[in-house]
Order: C-alpha cells, then structure tokens, then sequence
C-alpha cells in the first residue's frame, strides 16, 4: 500500500510546493513575533479540510512576562488531533516562527520562488517545509482510508527561535501533551536525530566612564577593559574546543565544544567619546559528557581571573538561555518505523547521530519520552540570507512521514 502513499504524494507536488510557498509568505518574523494570528487561521482551516479535531491555546500574558516576551501579539498554540482509538500517541510538533531575514537575499526572502529543483524563502527549511510535509503526509492516508498505527497529535507553535518556553514547552510543562513517542525538527536525508548539544547565552557588560577624546586621561575606556575579560574566554575557548563527543553527528566538525564570542557587540556611541559601556554576547554548545554547572563555573571563573588581572574592572555576567543537554534512547518502535520508511523512501539506510543545535524536541525528551527529530533537506544559510528547501526533498519527507504514521505500532 505504501506505494500508492508515495505515487499520491509525487502526483501533488504542486500542491506542496503552494502550501510551502503559502506558509513562507507571511512574515512570522522572531522577534518580536508578527503575523501568528495569520498563519494559525491559515494551518487551522488546512487541518479541519483534513478531518483533524484542533483546539487553541493561548499562553497566559503572566507567562509572557516571565519571560519578558512582548505580549502584544498573542502567543496561540494550535493542537490538531486524529484519535484512532489506540492506547498509544504519538505527538508531532511545528514551530512557525522564523528568524528575521538578515544578510544578502537574491530574491524577496518572504516571496518564494522556485528555481533549480528549490524553493527560496525565509523559513522554507526552518520549519514551515516540514509543517506542509507533515499535512501532506495525513491527506495521503485519507486519501486511502489508511488508519495510522498510533493516535496522531500535532502542535503548532510560536517561539522556538527565542527557546520554545512561550510555544512548545508551555505545552509540556502544563501537561497539556501527553504522549508516548514525540517527532520534530532534525536531521535529514539519511539521518536521523535523537538529541542536542546543551545551549548556554551570556551577556558580558563592563562599565568605565565618558571623556571627551582629547582628553581620555579623563576617563575610563570600557572597551579596553572588555579586551582583558576576551582574552580569558579565548584562552578557554582554545581548551574547550578540544573536547569531543562520543555520540555521532552528521558533521564530524560537531563533535566538539564551541563557543562563539561576540554575536552582538554594543558600545560607544561616539569616535571621539571614550566608551563608558562595552559588551558582548557568548553562545557556548556544550557535549553531552559535561556538565552544565561547572560548564557556566568556567566562564564564570575567566571573568574572575580578568578582576585579579585588572583591580578597577567593572565587569557583569549575566545567563540569558539556559538549556541543558537532551538524549533519549533511540532504539525503540518509533526509530525502527523510521528506519524502514527511509529504506522504502530513499533507499538507504538511516543513522542516527545527536544535533549541534537545540530544538524543542528536548522538552519531551527531559521527560524520558523517544523522539526522532526529522526534516526535509535544505540549505543556504537558513540563519542569515538565501535560505531553500530541495522540491525533492520535500516529496520524500512526505512519504517518510506517511509511512511512519501509518506503521508506529503502540
């Protein structure tokens, strides 16, 4: 039966393509958070075409502010249901925010395009791609009268990009999910994801104090203050990014600890003014095998060598992103339905291997529950400018889906 699933599915690519294209066009742009009230209306009236039960939910503003999100655009989860009756669920998760659309486009980055076998856009690969797969996945099995295997749940949520606490996790920390396997965003092609790297943000700020240029004697030049604090971290950085991990990962590159100085820079505000305020950011990707507390002790304790090295620095360290490490056992009923359905799909066979970056899978894997994180193949630079989604890659995605929710057995 799979294959009249993937003949169905090959015969609406363009369906796909416009459903893709229809999501991408509309600027869920994070932060601050715009245009969710669009998309959702949009999602919502796809899922009910497909006989899904949906349900809203709108996160608290107390919650918001707790986390000191701007609470003008209402944060709304959308819950879409197909209960088969089994004693098993398995949950599928979407965020549809997007990061801002820096960098160097070559075309309008929320009018997608299509050229050379891609689809250009700001949120083609991240995530809005895997959204559309998702839904097209459900409307092969009804095209066949195909029960899946497991009760399907999917959520579609706001706020990944700034760490999923106002979309996804809200779902999960108030048990409003409850299920036994969980899919996301992940790997692609061949490989499967099963966990992330830990993700610690900083925020360095040092203060001096003003003076005119002509006279800096005056003054106390914050920036160079800030270079005795950088050259702690750099000599850290130079020791943790000889740590490696045993766990497999796609690129070999990402075996290792990172650190990344410098995301954003403030400072200053004048050539002749001596800056009385410097700061930076860093973002530490941290393995499996350490340990987020003394992970934090270390940068903590460079700031601290830069004070004995320096009597009058004034200097602030400040977590702002706090998130752990997340790996769940990978050798169960959800891996193995994908394994077959990457055998059937691509013939090849999968891998499985843990991500550099976070996602809001790890909300479900805290709680002990197998996930496999997913996504159809992309590229450009998905963070700054050009990012695609392979058309391909789109249909084979669909299949994969399909065929895991038709065969997850409880």
């Amino acid at each position: 039966m799979h294959k009249k699933v993937f003949e169905y599915i090959d015969s609406r690519k363009g369906e796909l393509i416009e459903f893709t294209k229809e999501l991408v066009s509309i600027p869920t742009v994070n932060p601050p958070g715009e245009n969710y009230s669009k998309i959702l209306k949009i999602l919502e009236q796809r899922c009910k075409r497909l006989r899904l039960v949906t349900k809203r939910i709108v996160v608290p503003k107390s919650v918001l502010k707790r986390y000191k999100i701007d609470s003008r655009e209402k944060r709304i989860c959308l819950l879409a249901k197909w209960n088969v009756g089994s004693n098993r669920t398995v949950h599928i998760n979407g965020h549809y925010d997007v990061v801002p659309a820096g960098g160097d486009w070559h075309t309008d980055p929320f009018r997608p395009v299509v050229k050379n076998g891609r689809i250009y856009g700001r949120g083609t690969e991240d995530m809005k791609g895997n959204i559309a797969c998702y839904l097209m996945a459900v409307s092969a099995l009804r095209r066949y009268n195909l029960e899946p295997g497991c009760n399907l749940e999917f959520s579609f949520t706001p706020d990944e990009e700034i760490g999923g606490e106002t979309g996804f996790g809200y779902l999960v920390k108030n048990k409003i999910i409850n299920s036994d396997y969980g899919i996301g965003e992940g790997y692609a092609g061949r490989f499967l994801s099963y966990g992330n790297k830990g993700v610690l943000w900083f925020k360095i700020e040092v203060k001096g104090k003003s003076a005119h240029a002509s006279k800096p004697y005056k003054g106390i030049n914050s920036f160079e203050k800030l270079v005795a604090v950088t050259q702690e971290l750099m000599n850290l950085n130079k020791k943790i990014s000889k740590r490696r991990t045993v766990y497999m990962t796609r690129d070999k590159r990402d075996r290792f600890s990172t650190m990344v100085l410098g995301g954003r820079l403030w400072g200053g505000g004048e050539t002749n003014i001596v800056p009385d305020v410097s700061g930076f950011t860093i973002d530490r990707r941290f393995l499996p095998e350490e340990n987020i507390t003394t992970v934090k002790r270390e940068l903590y304790e460079c700031v601290n060598k830069a004070r004995k090295r320096m009597k009058d620095l004034k200097v602030k360290i400040k977590t702002i992103v706090e998130q752990d490490c997340a790996v769940c056992n990978f050798r169960n009923k959800l891996s193995n339905s994908f394994s077959k359905a990457i055998n059937q799909a691509l013939v090849k066979k999968a891998k499985f291997a843990i991500m550099a970056g976070a996602t809001d899978m790890r909300f479900l894997m805290e709680k002990g529950i197998p996930c496999i994180g997913y996504s159809a193949e992309g590229g450009g630079r998905c963070h700054a400018d050009n990012e695609y989604i392979w058309v391909k890659s789109l249909l084979d995605t669909a299949k994969i889906f399909a065929y895991v929710f038709a065969n997850l057995k409880g």
